[in-house]
């Protein structure tokens, strides 16, 4: 294995561990199968961010009690620590990005549907005198992309280690035939890396939150790379924990039935989609969004619902993802197969035809 994917993977446990102790202290042991409602308990693992708002409207509509469970939403900063968090028995189902091509096969998670159809807006965003920016569009294959070798060389890029930001920034570089080791990667999560890049910090900001990126830009910073322009796709996953898909199915089956009536619910109205997005950041307490933006947002995503959940192949991103890091030696090929093994249908299907 290559020097540079050992340092990788040693980094991204490091970091993902380190995130997860500081997570967990606050946490107590692991909770009764029971809810305080009399009905069964499931644990969801959720980012603020617009993968896991569903969550809030399930919530609101008391879908949860008509389909007869409780939930108990659990939050993480970022997809590492909360992948690490599904390895510790802490949560048992919820939506994943990037973390996922490590809870799969490092945790034996089961992979039961894909979050959207359609995303935008995990961008890339430079300061407007930078020499990234004056370089402008060097590559013919790629024309929203912007900069050069010798303008990226030896910049401080900020993102999170183990989301969707560390892939981009990976895939940014490599279309200048540059890699992590070629510019000075600081980890930090989403909220900090918006914070830090308006105070001066960085060169180079990672960020898959598109309300966070397209804040940046309103504020006169210039997009140079993303996910959409490096020609490269995005979505996210819903992941169950092995013991919760074997022994409560069921249960499974009915958060999932849960789940679709509130992307139903999402996807037919605008206004009501922008309200539940706005309402689950600020309940979430994020500040790195502004009401255009969210909007925005609104208009680059849209849900997997219950019309098109059992079209396309169940989980293609992430197997795509994971043999992006196959491919540069960051992880063993050993994992495809894994993978594979790890992508379970009969949720779903059970969930819109029972």
């Amino acid at each position: 294995m290559k020097k540079s994917a050992i340092r990788f993977i040693v980094t991204f446990s490091a970091v993902c561990l380190m995130s997860f102790s500081l997570f967990a202290q606050g946490q107590g042991e692991k909770g009764d199968a029971v809810g305080e409602n009399g009905r069964p308990l499931i644990r969801v693992g959720a980012m603020a961010y617009y993968l896991s708002v569903p969550l809030q409207v399930i919530q609101d509509e008391k879908l949860d009690e008509k389909y007869n469970f409780d939930l108990d939403i659990i939050d993480f900063p970022s997809g590492g620590p909360m992948a690490e968090a599904l390895g510790a028995g802490e949560w048992d189902i919820g939506p994943i990005g990037a973390g996922g091509m490590v809870a799969i096969p490092r945790y034996n998670a089961m992979l039961i549907a894909d979050i959207e159809t359609t995303m935008d807006g995990a961008w890339i965003l430079a300061r407007p005198d930078s020499d990234i920016v004056k370089a402008g569009n060097t590559l013919t294959d790629y024309p929203n992309v912007i900069g050069d070798k010798k303008s990226i060389e030896g910049k401080t890029m900020l993102g999170t280690v183990g989301n969707i930001s560390h892939y981009m920034g990976l895939d940014y570089l490599s279309k200048f035939d540059l890699g992590m080791e070629d510019v000075n990667f600081i980890h930090m999560e989403t909220a900090q890396i918006y914070t830090a890049f308006v105070a001066g910090n960085g060169d180079l900001a990672c960020l898959g939150s598109p309300s966070a990126a397209m804040k940046l830009v309103d504020q006169g910073y210039v997009r140079v790379g993303g996910l959409a322009q490096q020609d490269k796709s995005q979505q996210d996953a819903m992941l169950v924990s092995e013991d919760f898909y074997n022994n409560h199915y069921d249960t499974t089956v009915n958060f999932m039935k849960a789940w679709y009536e509130a992307c139903d619910k999402l996807n037919a109205d605008e206004d009501y989609e922008f309200e539940m997005v706005k309402k689950f950041y600020t309940n979430s307490g994020r500040t790195d969004f502004d009401d255009a933006g969210v909007r925005q947002e609104c208009e680059f995503n849209k849900y997997n619902d219950s019309s098109t959940a059992l079209n396309g192949e169940v989980g293609k991103w992430m197997k795509g993802l994971i043999q992006f890091y196959v491919d540069n030696g960051s992880m063993d090929k050993s994992v495809i197969e894994a993978m594979n093994t790890n992508i379970k249908k009969d949720v779903v299907r059970d969930a819109l035809t029972k």
